[in-house]
Protein backbone atom coordinates (compact mmCIF):
# COMPACT_ATOMS: atom_id res chain seq x y z
CA UNK A 1 0.00 0.00 0.00
CA UNK A 2 0.88 3.46 -0.91
CA UNK A 3 -1.06 5.44 1.76
CA UNK A 4 2.68 5.68 4.11
CA UNK A 5 4.89 7.19 1.38
CA UNK A 6 1.66 9.49 0.27
CA UNK A 7 1.29 11.01 3.30
CA UNK A 8 5.24 11.04 3.65
CA UNK A 9 6.41 12.64 0.32
CA UNK A 10 3.30 15.43 1.35
CA UNK A 11 4.52 16.25 5.01
CA UNK A 12 8.72 16.71 2.83
CA UNK A 13 6.63 18.82 0.72
CA UNK A 14 4.71 21.24 2.94
CA UNK A 15 8.01 21.62 5.28
CA UNK A 16 9.86 22.46 1.93
CA UNK A 17 7.23 25.18 0.98
CA UNK A 18 7.02 25.96 4.52
CA UNK A 19 9.45 26.35 6.25
CA UNK A 20 13.44 26.11 5.43
CA UNK A 21 15.70 23.60 5.12
CA UNK A 22 18.00 22.49 7.84
CA UNK A 23 21.18 21.34 6.61
CA UNK A 24 22.52 18.32 7.54
CA UNK A 25 26.09 17.33 9.01
CA UNK A 26 26.67 14.38 6.95
CA UNK A 27 25.25 14.41 3.11
CA UNK A 28 24.56 10.70 1.74
CA UNK A 29 22.66 8.93 0.33
CA UNK A 30 21.82 4.51 0.69
CA UNK A 31 21.83 3.84 -2.78
CA UNK A 32 21.01 0.05 -2.20
CA UNK A 33 20.13 -2.43 0.57
CA UNK A 34 20.38 -6.31 0.34
CA UNK A 35 19.33 -8.16 3.97
CA UNK A 36 19.66 -11.80 3.70
CA UNK A 37 17.60 -13.60 7.18
CA UNK A 38 18.46 -17.08 7.45
CA UNK A 39 16.03 -18.85 9.19
CA UNK A 40 17.55 -21.54 12.02
CA UNK A 41 15.60 -24.74 12.86
CA UNK A 42 15.75 -23.35 16.90
CA UNK A 43 14.22 -20.50 15.75
CA UNK A 44 17.00 -18.15 15.46
CA UNK A 45 17.31 -15.78 12.75
CA UNK A 46 21.04 -14.65 11.34
CA UNK A 47 20.64 -11.52 9.09
CA UNK A 48 23.44 -10.10 6.82
CA UNK A 49 22.76 -7.05 5.79
CA UNK A 50 24.65 -5.02 2.82
CA UNK A 51 24.65 -1.06 3.11
CA UNK A 52 25.84 0.75 0.40
CA UNK A 53 26.36 4.72 1.26
CA UNK A 54 27.25 7.48 -1.32
CA UNK A 55 28.98 10.33 1.05
CA UNK A 56 29.39 13.41 -0.39
CA UNK A 57 31.99 15.05 1.84
CA UNK A 58 33.48 13.93 5.39
CA UNK A 59 31.99 10.93 7.38
CA UNK A 60 32.73 8.83 10.18
CA UNK A 61 30.72 6.17 10.10
CA UNK A 62 27.04 4.70 10.20
CA UNK A 63 24.44 3.55 12.00
CA UNK A 64 21.58 1.32 12.34
CA UNK A 65 19.05 1.23 14.73
CA UNK A 66 17.25 -2.35 15.10
CA UNK A 67 14.10 -2.45 17.49
CA UNK A 68 13.32 -5.74 18.68
CA UNK A 69 10.05 -6.95 18.97
CA UNK A 70 8.63 -7.44 22.05
CA UNK A 71 9.46 -11.42 23.11
CA UNK A 72 12.79 -10.96 20.78
CA UNK A 73 16.44 -9.56 21.36
CA UNK A 74 19.50 -8.63 19.39
CA UNK A 75 22.79 -10.27 19.58
CA UNK A 76 26.23 -10.93 18.18
CA UNK A 77 25.99 -7.41 16.38
CA UNK A 78 29.12 -6.27 14.16
CA UNK A 79 30.44 -4.57 11.34
CA UNK A 80 32.39 -5.07 8.35
CA UNK A 81 33.82 -3.89 5.41
CA UNK A 82 35.60 -6.53 2.69
CA UNK A 83 35.86 -8.95 5.22
CA UNK A 84 37.58 -6.39 7.66
CA UNK A 85 35.82 -6.02 10.80
CA UNK A 86 34.85 -2.45 12.24
CA UNK A 87 34.66 -0.73 15.51
CA UNK A 88 31.23 -1.14 16.44
CA UNK A 89 29.17 0.99 19.54
CA UNK A 90 25.88 0.33 20.89
CA UNK A 91 23.58 3.60 22.19
CA UNK A 92 20.26 1.41 23.04
CA UNK A 93 18.89 0.67 19.76
CA UNK A 94 21.52 1.90 17.70
CA UNK A 95 24.55 0.68 16.50
CA UNK A 96 27.32 3.02 15.47
CA UNK A 97 29.88 1.52 12.92
CA UNK A 98 32.93 3.13 12.53
CA UNK A 99 34.41 4.16 9.53
CA UNK A 100 35.78 7.36 8.62
CA UNK A 101 36.34 8.88 4.83
CA UNK A 102 35.56 11.73 2.21
CA UNK A 103 33.85 11.77 -0.70
CA UNK A 104 33.03 7.63 -0.92
CA UNK A 105 30.91 5.28 -1.94
CA UNK A 106 31.26 2.28 0.65
CA UNK A 107 29.85 -0.94 1.34
CA UNK A 108 29.44 -1.85 4.86
CA UNK A 109 28.02 -5.73 5.91
CA UNK A 110 26.64 -5.79 9.05
CA UNK A 111 25.68 -9.30 10.97
CA UNK A 112 23.66 -9.90 13.75
CA UNK A 113 21.51 -12.33 15.30
CA UNK A 114 17.36 -12.48 16.20
CA UNK A 115 16.92 -14.44 18.97
CA UNK A 116 13.35 -16.15 19.63
CA UNK A 117 11.99 -14.52 15.92
CA UNK A 118 9.82 -17.83 15.29
CA UNK A 119 6.50 -18.82 15.82
CA UNK A 120 5.41 -22.21 15.55
CA UNK A 121 1.59 -23.27 15.01
CA UNK A 122 -0.18 -25.97 13.99
CA UNK A 123 -0.24 -25.82 10.37
CA UNK A 124 3.29 -23.63 9.84
CA UNK A 125 6.42 -21.53 11.40
CA UNK A 126 6.03 -17.57 11.04
CA UNK A 127 9.09 -15.32 10.67
CA UNK A 128 7.33 -11.56 11.20
CA UNK A 129 9.83 -8.81 11.54
CA UNK A 130 9.70 -4.99 10.68
CA UNK A 131 13.71 -4.38 9.32
CA UNK A 132 13.13 -0.50 8.68
CA UNK A 133 9.60 1.46 10.56
CA UNK A 134 8.30 5.12 10.46
CA UNK A 135 11.49 5.86 12.63
CA UNK A 136 13.97 5.68 9.92
CA UNK A 137 14.92 8.94 8.62
CA UNK A 138 16.71 7.51 5.54
CA UNK A 139 15.26 6.70 2.08
CA UNK A 140 16.48 3.22 0.34
CA UNK A 141 17.18 3.85 -3.07
CA UNK A 142 17.00 0.11 -3.98
CA UNK A 143 15.62 -2.75 -1.26
CA UNK A 144 15.89 -6.28 -1.33
CA UNK A 145 14.88 -8.08 1.64
CA UNK A 146 15.25 -12.19 1.23
CA UNK A 147 14.15 -14.77 4.19
CA UNK A 148 15.36 -18.40 3.78
CA UNK A 149 14.63 -21.55 5.63
CA UNK A 150 16.65 -23.65 7.54
CA UNK A 151 15.70 -26.32 4.94
CA UNK A 152 13.88 -26.89 1.74
CA UNK A 153 10.36 -25.93 2.54
CA UNK A 154 7.83 -27.28 0.43
CA UNK A 155 4.90 -24.97 1.56
CA UNK A 156 5.96 -21.40 1.67
CA UNK A 157 3.79 -18.83 2.37
CA UNK A 158 4.21 -15.08 2.43
CA UNK A 159 2.57 -11.49 2.27
CA UNK A 160 4.05 -7.85 2.75
CA UNK A 161 2.47 -5.12 4.31
CA UNK A 162 2.91 -1.45 2.84
CA UNK A 163 6.28 -0.80 1.20
CA UNK A 164 6.88 -4.39 0.92
CA UNK A 165 2.77 -5.33 -0.17
CA UNK A 166 3.17 -7.29 -3.69
CA UNK A 167 7.03 -7.30 -3.42
CA UNK A 168 7.30 -10.84 -2.83
CA UNK A 169 8.03 -13.70 -5.03
CA UNK A 170 8.99 -17.29 -3.97
CA UNK A 171 12.53 -18.70 -4.49
CA UNK A 172 14.34 -22.06 -4.99
CA UNK A 173 13.60 -24.41 -2.12
CA UNK A 174 10.71 -22.28 -0.56
CA UNK A 175 12.37 -19.14 -0.06
CA UNK A 176 10.85 -15.88 -0.61
CA UNK A 177 12.39 -12.32 -1.97
CA UNK A 178 10.87 -8.86 -1.29
CA UNK A 179 12.33 -6.91 -4.31
CA UNK A 180 11.09 -3.19 -2.51
CA UNK A 181 12.85 -0.77 -5.06
CA UNK A 182 13.05 2.47 -3.16
CA UNK A 183 11.87 2.74 0.11
CA UNK A 184 11.03 6.42 1.47
CA UNK A 185 12.09 7.93 4.85
CA UNK A 186 9.43 6.92 7.44
CA UNK A 187 7.69 4.43 6.24
CA UNK A 188 6.96 0.84 7.04
CA UNK A 189 7.71 -2.54 4.95
CA UNK A 190 6.68 -5.82 7.83
CA UNK A 191 7.45 -9.08 5.97
CA UNK A 192 5.41 -12.51 6.95
CA UNK A 193 6.71 -15.55 5.62
CA UNK A 194 5.38 -18.96 7.15
CA UNK A 195 7.11 -22.10 6.47
CA UNK A 196 6.89 -25.98 6.99
CA UNK A 197 6.42 -26.70 10.91
CA UNK A 198 8.13 -29.52 10.91
CA UNK A 199 11.31 -28.12 10.00
CA UNK A 200 11.56 -26.60 12.91
CA UNK A 201 11.22 -29.81 15.86
CA UNK A 202 12.29 -27.56 18.56
CA UNK A 203 10.20 -25.00 18.94
CA UNK A 204 7.46 -25.72 20.91
CA UNK A 205 3.70 -26.01 18.86
CA UNK A 206 0.92 -22.81 19.75
CA UNK A 207 -2.55 -23.51 19.31
CA UNK A 208 -4.10 -21.88 16.38
CA UNK A 209 -3.97 -22.14 12.40
CA UNK A 210 -1.51 -19.29 11.03
CA UNK A 211 -2.12 -20.10 7.78
CA UNK A 212 -6.08 -19.21 7.39
CA UNK A 213 -5.08 -15.91 9.39
CA UNK A 214 -2.73 -15.24 6.88
CA UNK A 215 -4.68 -15.82 4.36
CA UNK A 216 -7.45 -13.41 6.03
CA UNK A 217 -4.81 -10.65 6.12
CA UNK A 218 -3.94 -11.11 2.28
CA UNK A 219 -7.81 -11.12 1.38
CA UNK A 220 -8.23 -7.62 3.46
CA UNK A 221 -5.27 -6.46 2.40
CA UNK A 222 -6.25 -6.98 -1.58
CA UNK A 223 -9.93 -5.48 -0.33
CA UNK A 224 -7.96 -2.64 0.71
CA UNK A 225 -5.90 -2.37 -2.24
CA UNK A 226 -9.20 -2.32 -4.06
CA UNK A 227 -10.98 -0.14 -2.40
CA UNK A 228 -8.20 2.13 -2.55
CA UNK A 229 -7.48 1.92 -6.12
CA UNK A 230 -11.33 2.70 -6.60
CA UNK A 231 -10.58 6.07 -4.68
CA UNK A 232 -7.65 6.87 -6.28
CA UNK A 233 -9.60 6.45 -9.54
CA UNK A 234 -12.37 8.60 -8.06
CA UNK A 235 -9.75 11.47 -6.91
CA UNK A 236 -8.21 11.15 -10.25
CA UNK A 237 -11.32 12.08 -12.02
CA UNK A 238 -12.17 14.88 -9.92
CA UNK A 239 -8.83 16.58 -9.41
CA UNK A 240 -8.13 16.27 -13.03
CA UNK A 241 -11.12 18.57 -13.72
CA UNK A 242 -10.73 20.79 -10.26
CA UNK A 243 -7.31 21.65 -9.73
CA UNK A 244 -7.21 23.01 -13.92
CA UNK A 245 -10.31 24.87 -13.24
CA UNK A 246 -8.73 26.17 -9.94
CA UNK A 247 -5.32 27.21 -11.92
CA UNK A 248 -7.63 29.06 -14.39
CA UNK A 249 -9.92 30.72 -11.50
CA UNK A 250 -6.67 31.80 -10.06
CA UNK A 251 -5.34 33.50 -13.30
CA UNK A 252 -8.05 35.05 -13.99
CA UNK A 253 -8.56 36.69 -10.72
CA UNK A 254 -4.67 37.93 -10.57
CA UNK A 255 -5.56 39.15 -14.14
CA UNK A 256 -8.84 41.19 -13.24
CA UNK A 257 -6.71 42.22 -9.88
CA UNK A 258 -3.74 43.82 -11.81
CA UNK A 259 -5.54 45.30 -14.24
CA UNK A 260 -7.86 47.08 -12.14
CA UNK A 261 -4.85 48.55 -9.67
CA UNK A 262 -3.08 50.02 -13.15
CA UNK A 263 -6.38 51.63 -14.30
CA UNK A 264 -6.83 53.02 -11.05
CA UNK A 265 -3.10 54.21 -10.64
CA UNK A 266 -3.30 55.63 -14.04
CA UNK A 267 -6.39 57.54 -13.25
CA UNK A 268 -4.66 58.98 -10.31
CA UNK A 269 -1.92 60.40 -12.51
CA UNK A 270 -1.55 64.31 -12.10
CA UNK A 271 -3.50 65.93 -14.55
CA UNK A 272 -1.09 68.48 -15.80
CA UNK A 273 2.81 68.60 -14.75
CA UNK A 274 2.79 72.10 -13.39
CA UNK A 275 5.16 71.83 -10.30
CA UNK A 276 2.85 72.34 -6.80
CA UNK A 277 2.90 70.98 -2.94
CA UNK A 278 -0.11 68.26 -2.37
CA UNK A 279 -2.35 69.47 -0.06
CA UNK A 280 -1.71 68.47 3.74
CA UNK A 281 -3.78 65.15 3.85
CA UNK A 282 -1.19 63.33 6.39
CA UNK A 283 2.02 64.17 8.36
CA UNK A 284 5.36 64.49 6.74
CA UNK A 285 6.58 61.26 8.28
CA UNK A 286 3.19 59.56 7.77
CA UNK A 287 3.64 60.58 3.75
CA UNK A 288 7.34 59.31 3.92
CA UNK A 289 5.64 55.94 5.22
CA UNK A 290 3.41 56.00 2.46
CA UNK A 291 5.03 56.97 -0.19
CA UNK A 292 8.46 55.87 0.41
CA UNK A 293 9.10 53.07 2.82
CA UNK A 294 7.51 51.46 5.75
CA UNK A 295 10.84 51.34 6.78
CA UNK A 296 11.25 54.74 8.55
CA UNK A 297 14.83 55.71 8.27
CA UNK A 298 16.71 58.65 10.79
CA UNK A 299 16.38 61.36 7.56
CA UNK A 300 12.54 61.02 8.49
CA UNK A 301 12.83 61.34 12.31
CA UNK A 302 14.75 64.64 11.19
CA UNK A 303 12.35 65.45 8.83
CA UNK A 304 9.43 65.01 12.38
CA UNK A 305 11.68 67.51 14.04
CA UNK A 306 10.94 70.33 10.72
CA UNK A 307 7.53 69.46 10.79
CA UNK A 308 6.92 70.40 14.26
CA UNK A 309 8.47 73.62 13.76
CA UNK A 310 6.72 73.78 10.83
CA UNK A 311 3.42 73.38 13.16
CA UNK A 312 4.67 75.97 15.84
CA UNK A 313 5.55 73.11 18.17
CA UNK A 314 8.74 73.75 18.90
CA UNK A 315 11.17 76.56 17.54
CA UNK A 316 14.15 76.63 16.10
CA UNK A 317 16.93 79.22 17.50
CA UNK A 318 19.82 77.83 15.96
CA UNK A 319 20.95 75.42 13.54
CA UNK A 320 22.00 72.59 16.65
CA UNK A 321 19.37 74.19 19.04
CA UNK A 322 15.56 73.85 19.29
CA UNK A 323 12.81 75.36 21.95
CA UNK A 324 9.57 73.37 22.96
CA UNK A 325 6.53 75.88 22.56
CA UNK A 326 3.56 73.91 22.48
CA UNK A 327 3.11 69.88 23.23
CA UNK A 328 -0.41 69.63 22.06
CA UNK A 329 0.05 68.20 19.14
CA UNK A 330 -2.23 66.77 16.18
CA UNK A 331 -0.85 63.32 16.26
CA UNK A 332 0.37 61.00 18.52
CA UNK A 333 3.42 59.88 16.93
CA UNK A 334 4.16 63.69 17.30
CA UNK A 335 3.86 64.12 21.02
CA UNK A 336 5.99 60.76 21.33
CA UNK A 337 8.99 62.26 19.66
CA UNK A 338 8.81 65.45 21.96
CA UNK A 339 8.95 63.70 25.03
CA UNK A 340 11.84 61.55 23.93
CA UNK A 341 14.14 65.10 22.16
CA UNK A 342 12.93 67.29 24.83
CA UNK A 343 12.47 65.22 28.32
CA UNK A 344 14.62 62.24 27.97
CA UNK A 345 17.15 63.82 26.16
CA UNK A 346 16.94 67.73 26.17
CA UNK A 347 15.59 69.23 29.97
CA UNK A 348 12.08 69.46 29.11
CA UNK A 349 12.23 73.07 27.30
CA UNK A 350 15.60 73.13 25.07
CA UNK A 351 16.74 70.38 22.82
CA UNK A 352 20.20 70.22 21.65
CA UNK A 353 22.04 68.30 18.69
CA UNK A 354 25.00 67.87 21.19
CA UNK A 355 22.82 66.48 23.35
CA UNK A 356 21.29 63.39 21.11
CA UNK A 357 25.50 62.06 20.93
CA UNK A 358 26.04 62.70 24.66
CA UNK A 359 22.87 60.81 25.42
CA UNK A 360 23.37 57.92 22.97
CA UNK A 361 27.23 57.28 24.03
CA UNK A 362 26.01 55.81 27.15
CA UNK A 363 25.01 52.59 26.59
CA UNK A 364 21.94 52.16 29.47
CA UNK A 365 20.53 54.59 27.68
CA UNK A 366 20.13 52.95 24.26
CA UNK A 367 17.26 50.39 25.01
CA UNK A 368 15.09 53.77 26.05
CA UNK A 369 16.28 55.24 22.43
CA UNK A 370 15.21 51.92 20.68
CA UNK A 371 11.44 51.82 22.71
CA UNK A 372 11.11 55.96 21.71
CA UNK A 373 11.65 55.43 18.45
CA UNK A 374 9.92 52.12 17.81
CA UNK A 375 6.97 54.11 19.90
CA UNK A 376 7.63 57.15 17.26
CA UNK A 377 6.98 54.44 14.27
CA UNK A 378 4.13 52.82 15.60
CA UNK A 379 2.40 55.84 15.86
CA UNK A 380 3.33 56.69 12.29
CA UNK A 381 2.02 53.76 11.44
CA UNK A 382 -0.85 54.23 13.02
CA UNK A 383 -1.87 57.53 11.64
CA UNK A 384 -1.67 55.69 8.00
CA UNK A 385 -3.69 53.04 8.97
CA UNK A 386 -6.16 55.39 10.23
CA UNK A 387 -6.52 57.10 6.69
CA UNK A 388 -7.96 53.81 5.04
CA UNK A 389 -5.35 54.04 1.82
CA UNK A 390 -6.09 50.46 1.16
CA UNK A 391 -8.89 48.65 -0.22
CA UNK A 392 -10.05 46.02 2.13
CA UNK A 393 -12.24 43.63 -0.51
CA UNK A 394 -13.81 41.19 2.92
CA UNK A 395 -16.29 39.10 0.10
CA UNK A 396 -12.82 38.70 -2.19
CA UNK A 397 -10.91 37.83 1.04
CA UNK A 398 -13.19 35.32 2.55
CA UNK A 399 -13.92 33.62 -0.98
CA UNK A 400 -10.65 33.15 -2.00
CA UNK A 401 -9.62 32.03 1.71
CA UNK A 402 -12.35 28.95 1.35
CA UNK A 403 -10.90 27.99 -1.60
CA UNK A 404 -7.05 28.15 -0.36
CA UNK A 405 -8.95 26.11 2.76
CA UNK A 406 -10.63 23.69 -0.02
CA UNK A 407 -7.38 22.70 -1.74
CA UNK A 408 -5.49 22.41 1.35
CA UNK A 409 -7.77 19.47 2.73
CA UNK A 410 -8.04 18.36 -1.35
CA UNK A 411 -3.54 18.33 -1.30
CA UNK A 412 -3.91 15.68 1.50
CA UNK A 413 -7.00 13.61 0.06
CA UNK A 414 -4.78 13.73 -3.19
CA UNK A 415 -1.81 12.83 -0.96
CA UNK A 416 -3.21 9.48 0.60
CA UNK A 417 -4.44 8.40 -2.37
CA UNK A 418 -0.82 8.74 -3.49
CA UNK A 419 -1.78 11.07 -6.84
CA UNK A 420 1.15 13.16 -6.05
CA UNK A 421 0.73 15.93 -9.50
CA UNK A 422 -2.29 16.85 -8.52
CA UNK A 423 -1.29 17.19 -4.85
CA UNK A 424 1.56 19.24 -5.47
CA UNK A 425 -0.62 21.17 -7.95
CA UNK A 426 -3.34 21.51 -5.62
CA UNK A 427 -0.71 22.55 -2.55
CA UNK A 428 0.62 25.85 -4.78
CA UNK A 429 -2.51 27.27 -6.22
CA UNK A 430 -4.24 26.92 -2.51
CA UNK A 431 -1.35 28.62 -1.27
CA UNK A 432 -1.82 31.37 -4.03
CA UNK A 433 -5.33 31.67 -3.22
CA UNK A 434 -4.67 32.21 0.45
CA UNK A 435 -2.44 34.73 -0.65
CA UNK A 436 -5.46 36.66 -1.79
CA UNK A 437 -6.48 36.81 2.02
CA UNK A 438 -3.96 39.64 2.43
CA UNK A 439 -4.99 41.56 -0.78
CA UNK A 440 -5.06 44.96 -0.27
CA UNK A 441 -5.18 47.15 -3.21
CA UNK A 442 -3.69 50.94 -2.78
CA UNK A 443 -7.31 53.16 -3.08
CA UNK A 444 -7.63 55.55 -5.83
CA UNK A 445 -6.89 58.55 -3.20
CA UNK A 446 -4.11 56.61 -1.91
CA UNK A 447 -2.63 56.82 -5.80
CA UNK A 448 -3.33 60.18 -5.92
CA UNK A 449 -1.06 61.27 -2.77
CA UNK A 450 1.84 58.82 -4.17
CA UNK A 451 1.75 60.20 -7.72
CA UNK A 452 1.70 63.75 -6.31
CA UNK A 453 4.73 63.31 -4.44
CA UNK A 454 5.98 61.46 -6.44
CA UNK A 455 6.07 64.63 -8.89
CA UNK A 456 7.25 66.91 -6.36
CA UNK A 457 10.17 64.81 -5.79
CA UNK A 458 11.55 64.36 -9.42
CA UNK A 459 10.88 68.09 -10.31
CA UNK A 460 12.85 69.45 -6.66
CA UNK A 461 15.51 67.78 -8.83
CA UNK A 462 15.79 71.00 -10.75
CA UNK A 463 13.88 72.98 -9.48
CA UNK A 464 13.68 76.72 -10.88
CA UNK A 465 14.00 79.48 -8.22
CA UNK A 466 11.35 81.14 -9.88
CA UNK A 467 8.88 78.19 -9.20
CA UNK A 468 10.72 78.19 -5.74
CA UNK A 469 9.24 81.50 -4.57
CA UNK A 470 6.03 81.73 -5.86
CA UNK A 471 5.16 78.95 -2.82
CA UNK A 472 3.94 79.79 0.17
CA UNK A 473 6.22 79.61 3.54
CA UNK A 474 4.18 76.35 4.20
CA UNK A 475 4.32 75.07 1.36
CA UNK A 476 8.09 75.43 1.33
CA UNK A 477 9.00 73.77 5.09
CA UNK A 478 6.51 70.65 4.24
CA UNK A 479 8.04 70.46 0.62
CA UNK A 480 11.87 70.49 2.20
CA UNK A 481 11.00 67.92 5.00
CA UNK A 482 9.38 65.59 2.70
CA UNK A 483 12.96 65.93 0.73
CA UNK A 484 14.67 65.48 3.68
CA UNK A 485 13.24 62.41 4.68
CA UNK A 486 13.29 60.73 1.55
CA UNK A 487 16.58 58.96 2.31
CA UNK A 488 20.21 59.49 3.52
CA UNK A 489 21.84 59.57 0.12
CA UNK A 490 19.08 61.80 -1.88
CA UNK A 491 18.46 64.28 1.12
CA UNK A 492 21.50 65.44 1.77
CA UNK A 493 22.51 66.26 -1.87
CA UNK A 494 19.21 67.59 -2.68
CA UNK A 495 18.35 69.53 0.34
CA UNK A 496 22.26 70.76 0.61
CA UNK A 497 21.66 72.10 -2.79
CA UNK A 498 18.05 73.92 -1.76
CA UNK A 499 19.69 74.94 1.38
CA UNK A 500 22.65 77.08 -0.86
CA UNK A 501 20.27 78.09 -2.91
CA UNK A 502 17.16 79.04 -0.94
CA UNK A 503 17.04 78.65 2.49
CA UNK A 504 18.52 82.24 3.51
CA UNK A 505 15.60 84.03 1.66
CA UNK A 506 13.16 81.06 1.72
CA UNK A 507 13.29 80.73 5.61
CA UNK A 508 15.12 83.68 7.20
CA UNK A 509 12.13 85.60 7.95
CA UNK A 510 10.35 82.45 10.11
CA UNK A 511 13.49 81.49 11.91
CA UNK A 512 14.36 78.55 10.52
CA UNK A 513 18.65 77.24 9.66
CA UNK A 514 17.92 74.05 7.41
CA UNK A 515 21.05 72.16 7.56
CA UNK A 516 20.47 69.05 6.01
CA UNK A 517 23.36 67.01 6.81
CA UNK A 518 23.36 68.26 10.69
CA UNK A 519 20.01 67.08 10.99
CA UNK A 520 20.74 63.70 9.18
CA UNK A 521 23.91 63.51 10.23
CA UNK A 522 22.86 63.19 13.65
CA UNK A 523 20.03 60.64 13.53
CA UNK A 524 22.21 58.40 11.65
CA UNK A 525 24.82 58.40 14.07
CA UNK A 526 22.52 57.93 17.07
CA UNK A 527 20.75 54.84 15.27
CA UNK A 528 23.64 53.49 14.55
CA UNK A 529 25.32 53.80 17.98
CA UNK A 530 22.08 52.01 19.68
CA UNK A 531 21.75 49.69 16.83
CA UNK A 532 25.10 48.49 17.10
CA UNK A 533 24.36 48.49 20.81
CA UNK A 534 21.48 46.16 20.34
CA UNK A 535 22.66 43.70 17.90
CA UNK A 536 25.87 43.12 20.08
CA UNK A 537 23.95 42.15 23.38
CA UNK A 538 21.24 40.31 22.45
CA UNK A 539 20.86 36.77 22.95
CA UNK A 540 18.81 33.65 21.32
CA UNK A 541 16.69 32.90 24.57
CA UNK A 542 5.20 3.70 16.74
CA UNK A 543 6.82 1.85 15.21
CA UNK A 544 6.31 -1.82 12.96
CA UNK A 545 4.75 -5.17 14.11
CA UNK A 546 5.17 -6.00 17.75
CA UNK A 547 7.59 -2.76 18.81
CA UNK A 548 10.13 -3.42 16.21
CA UNK A 549 11.60 -1.68 13.58
CA UNK A 550 14.54 0.88 12.86
CA UNK A 551 16.04 2.51 9.98
CA UNK A 552 19.74 3.86 8.93
CA UNK A 553 21.77 6.72 9.50
CA UNK A 554 25.48 7.94 9.15
CA UNK A 555 27.87 10.51 11.49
Amino acid sequence: MHKKKSITVLLMLLVFVLFPLHALAVDYTISEVTIDAQVNADGTVDVVEHHTYEFDGEFNGITREIVAKEGTSIQSFSGLENGKELKTERDGDVYKVFRQGEDETITIELRYQIQSAIQKYEDGAEFYWPFFDDRNESAYEQMTVTVLPPAPSEDTAFLGYEEAYQTGSLQDEGSVRFDMNTVPEGSNGDVRVIFDPALFPAIPEQDGMIRKELAKEAERLEDEAIIFAARQGTGAAIGNGLIPAAGAFLLALTAWAWNRARKTKQQAQPANGDFFVPKQKMSIPATLYFTKSAILTPPVTAAALMELVRKKNVEQLLEEQFRLLDRHTEHDHEARLIELLFDKIGDGEHFMTQDLESYTKNELNHSSYNDSIAAWQQGVAEEVKQQDLYGKHPVLRWTTGLIGLALFAATIFFGIFNLLPLMFFSLIIGICFVAFCFYSPITFEGHVIRQEWKQLRIAMENLDASEWNRLTQDEKMRAYAYVLGTDEKSANRNTQSFTNAYSQSAFADMGVFYNPVLLTGIFIAANSTTSASASGTGSMPAGGVGGGGGGSGAF
